[in-house]
């Protein structure tokens, strides 16, 4: 049976998986982000989550809306510097456009999204195409939503978002960077992909399959 909504236990449980694809790629993201950076982008982006999910584990958050309140507080409070600050932005933002609605369906997702990814243009000053996470953000939104206007469900939806963002962080390993420390540097990070990008890619490919498994359980 389709998922049609996202109740509060759906939406802890695809920011658990997350959690854990995050940790088990953190080696391969802070290597990424050693080429240019500190190196230690997989291991925040990892200690974010976990935090992510021992708070939403701890408390009784309203809805969706609150779990992915939730998320953005703890990126914003475990993780320092911009990806912290850009990450915690997304999901605050996502939260807000959920907020009020008690289980959100494809097409209330769909825009979370949107209005996450919008909030990460504006913070981070970057757009498609400067080699940051809005590489992955803004095509897996562009491919949720031809997939709401072609009639899928959520588990399609997410599906097909996660497909693009995987190949948007695959096509930054061509970009000069434009955005963030890399620019300072940017021949070292032709040919590897972006650390940020290539979270959101895991991020959502864990949200595809956790909304398809609970799919496959109906």
């Amino acid at each position: 049976m389709a998922v049609t909504s996202m109740d509060r236990s759906l939406a802890a449980r695809m920011i658990v998986s997350a959690s854990r694809r995050v940790a088990e790629h953190q080696d391969e993201l802070s290597r990424l982000d050693a080429v240019a950076g500190d190196g230690d982008h997989g291991v925040n982006m990892a200690e974010a989550l976990a935090e992510a999910g021992r708070r939403i584990g701890g408390q009784d958050d309203r809805g969706a809306a609150g779990v992915f309140r939730t998320t953005g507080g703890a990126f914003h409070e475990t993780v320092g510097g911009a990806a912290g600050a850009l990450f915690g932005a997304f999901f605050g933002a996502a939260a807000g456009r959920l907020s009020g609605i008690a289980e959100p369906d494809a097409s209330d997702f769909v825009a979370a999204l949107g209005k996450g990814t919008a909030r990460v243009m504006r913070l981070g000053r970057a757009e498609p195409g400067h080699k940051t996470m809005l590489d992955a953000l803004a095509p897996a939104v562009e491919g949720a939503g031809a997939a709401l206007e072609a009639g899928e469900a959520l588990a399609g939806v997410m599906s097909a978002a996660a497909r693009a963002a995987r190949r948007g962080a695959v096509s930054t390993a061509g970009m000069p960077p434009k955005a963030g420390r890399a620019r300072y540097a940017p021949d070292r990070s032709l040919g590897y992909q972006d650390p940020g990008a290539t979270t959101v890619a895991l991020i959502f490919e864990a949200w595809a399959d956790e909304m398809n498994r609970e799919e496959a359980d109906r």
